[in-house]
């Protein structure tokens, strides 16, 4: 089977997070599986499609540096994506991928893995991400795009620490400090266990002998098509749209809060992070013993369908509060997402957890 091989420049956040959904239009209209690798020009913030801005990101520092945030069409945590990682994107057709994740994860990611044993690394997948003795080296992603999948993740060459430390949004500077020393505690690189900053050269010939090997495929050297590209600028200048980068901010305006609070006898808004697989976090407001609005966001993985949590937060807007188990369960059956990170029962547990809260106990 032949695949394309694409190398690209560095690029700017908004081109390097819609790259692989030019390349996914393609390959969905019939155009071949392929790997591409690049890596960013500048600094920029990398929100994940279903998180919150304002609970992730230190907008203050990342204004006064002229730091871009960019929110991404892919799941998962807020990452600090800098010139010292290189990055990777496979794009293949639906049809091809396995629908488990975590047989799609362990399918695509282990010739990364190879890449990085080949430095004489003890490097494992756990989950999405690849990890070295527990530290991650590489975070990953996956989702569906009309007739393809496409899998994105890099190798962390060289970190810094202190500015990925200040663009993440903290409650102070001394939890800036510890979160800072536990970066250093739960992430590597290959500078960190290898002791040098292989090239892009280098490390590009490793990524493209793996894959061959462990998929059994060849790769033809290639270039996008002048219409991936056009469509490519064309994505890119629609994600600078600030509608875009705070669309699930502004779509729950009223719901900034991280704490929970009794506002009057028939009022309360309150605020969980939940740890599942992944962290859900939870927002809802209850007015007169009835859901009023209700937000959920997290570092979570959603590859299908695309719009399952607006369509879950509209179902559960209005709702007697007892009938939310119910509501989520329903939701799952009819829509039958594909989710990694938390299951219904997680969910349950999570609006459950509120529902205790006194505050939210004392005007039910």
């Amino acid at each position: 089977m032949s695949w394309r091989f694409i190398e690209l420049p560095p690029q700017d956040g908004y081109h390097m997070i819609t790259s692989f959904v030019s390349v996914a239009d393609y390959v969905s209209r019939g155009g071949k599986d392929t790997l591409m690798l690049f890596s960013s020009k500048t600094p920029f913030v990398n929100v994940g499609v279903h998180q919150e801005v304002w609970l992730e990101v230190d907008l203050d520092y990342t204004k006064s540096h002229n730091i871009p945030v960019v929110r991404r069409d892919l799941g998962g945590g807020t990452v600090v994506i800098t010139p010292g990682e290189h990055d990777y994107f496979i794009v293949i057709r639906e049809d091809e991928a396995p629908r488990n994740p975590t047989e799609l994860y362990t399918k695509y990611l282990t010739p990364i893995v190879n890449v990085l044993k080949s430095y004489g690394i003890n490097a494992t997948l756990r989950d999405q991400d690849i990890v070295v003795n527990g530290k991650k080296i590489s975070g990953n992603g996956a989702m569906t795009y009309e007739k393809a999948v496409v899998i994105t993740g890099n190798i962390l060459m060289h970190l810094d620490i202190d500015l990925i430390s200040k663009c993440v949004r903290v409650p102070d500077e001394k939890f800036r400090d510890k979160m800072a020393k536990d970066m250093r505690d739960w992430l590597t690189s290959l500078e960190n266990e290898i002791g040098r900053v292989p090239s892009r050269e280098e490390l590009n010939k490793k990524i493209k002998e793996e894959y061959e090997k462990e998929l059994g495929i060849k790769f033809e050297s290639s270039s996008l098509t002048p219409e991936e590209i056009e469509l490519w600028d064309k994505l890119a200048e629609e994600k600078k749209n600030e509608e875009w980068i705070y669309y699930r901010d502004n779509r729950h305006p009223d719901l900034k809060t991280e704490r929970c609070v009794k506002i009057s006898s028939a009022v309360a808004l309150c605020h969980l992070d939940y740890k599942a697989r992944k962290l859900i976090r939870i927002t809802v407001k209850i007015v007169n013993k009835k859901i009023q609005e209700v937000s959920i966001s997290g570092d979570f993985f959603i590859m299908s369908p695309k719009d399952f949590l607006d369509y879950l937060e509209d179902k559960l807007t209005g709702a007697d509060p007892e009938k939310i188990p119910e509501i989520i369960n329903q939701t799952f059956e009819e829509k039958k997402p594909v989710i990694f990170g938390f299951t219904k029962e997680d969910l349950n547990t999570a609006f459950q957890k509120i529902l205790e809260k006194p505050e939210v106990q004392e005007i039910l």
